[in-house]
């Protein structure tokens, strides 16, 4: 592979980029990050739907396309206000 340079860049292997490969801790920690900004949102006197519609547009934003992210299947806004509404129910402190 050469650079545009015109020098061989195959002796460097971090120049070329990897897929990320599926990863249920990735999932785990962003869900448990959810939840714990949830429980933030709900003690701070945020009602449900104000804090599903927040963290939603926060997981659209951090994965946004046009950047070259791709959001994942397991953070969809259904999942996200499934997130909210469990932790909403234990009401967190």
């Amino acid at each position: 592979m050469a650079s545009s340079r015109g020098g061989d860049i195959s002796s460097f292997p971090w120049l070329a980029s990897t897929q990320q490969k599926p990863d249920n801790r990735r999932d785990r920690v962003a869900k448990d990050e959810l939840a714990n900004r949830a429980g933030l949102l709900y003690r701070l006197g945020f009602s449900e739907k104000a804090a599903t519609e927040r963290l939603c547009k926060r997981v659209a934003w951090e994965f946004d396309p046009s950047c070259g992210g791709k959001r994942p299947a397991s953070l969809t806004d259904d999942a996200v206000a499934k997130i909210v509404a469990e932790t909403y129910a234990r009401k967190p402190k």
